[in-house]
């Protein structure tokens, strides 16, 4: 009976000092390091471009600028053609080749217009006749690109020190392609006050 009663106070005792003690009291504070990353690692956020280094909208990029650069201009070469037939006010053919005189706009063969009272005429022939009396069977000298054959251009050419183009404009049989020359606006105006060629 003794041993019982010694046993319960000894369980009693244990269960004191288990309720007692401070439990945590002590306990160390664990700090977690966020983990490192290696140099040139992708990283959730990232630094906005500098204004010096932002492209704004719309603008082109370097790559794209450096691709719209107007290309150069081919090297011309004067060239005599013989034989010439006109088409039209604007174009000439020789052989195997189509010449469209370069800078001007014509009506086309059968272009029509009208005169100052609303009537119209045929001024797609007439323009075609005015610039055949012009070359009379003569060599045409026309500055084409140096390198190739070409089947169709579109050139500057001249007879008789007579420029094609602005001898057209100047008759009032053409008007100059915009955006053209002074010399040919200001021929183009003047034909247009003496009414002659299309502006009759």
């Amino acid at each position: 009976m003794f041993r019982v009663s010694r046993i319960i106070l000894a369980l009693v005792a244990l269960a004191a000092v288990w309720f007692f003690w401070p439990f945590g009291k002590y306990e160390d504070t664990v700090s977690v390091a966020p983990p490192q990353t290696e140099p040139g690692q992708d990283q959730l956020f990232t630094k906005p471009l500098s204004k010096d280094t932002a492209v704004p909208p719309g603008a082109a990029s370097p790559d794209q600028a450096a691709s719209e650069k107007p290309r150069p201009q081919p090297q011309l070469r004067p060239k005599r053609f013989y034989r010439v037939v006109v088409q039209d006010g604007g174009s000439l053919k020789t052989g195997g080749t189509t010449i469209t005189l370069a800078e001007i706009e014509v009506a086309g063969l059968t272009g029509q217009c009208k005169d100052s009272r609303g009537r119209e005429w045929p001024c797609g022939r007439a323009a075609r006749s005015a610039l055949t009396r012009l070359i009379r069977g003569r060599a045409v000298m026309c500055h084409v690109p140096v390198k190739g054959e070409h089947k169709s251009l579109v050139a500057r050419c001249s007879v008789g020190g007579n420029d094609l183009s602005f001898w057209m404009v100047a008759q009032g049989w053409a008007k100059p392609k915009q955006p053209a020359q002074p010399a040919f606006n200001e021929a183009a105006d003047a034909a247009r006050e003496r009414r002659v060629g299309i502006w009759r």
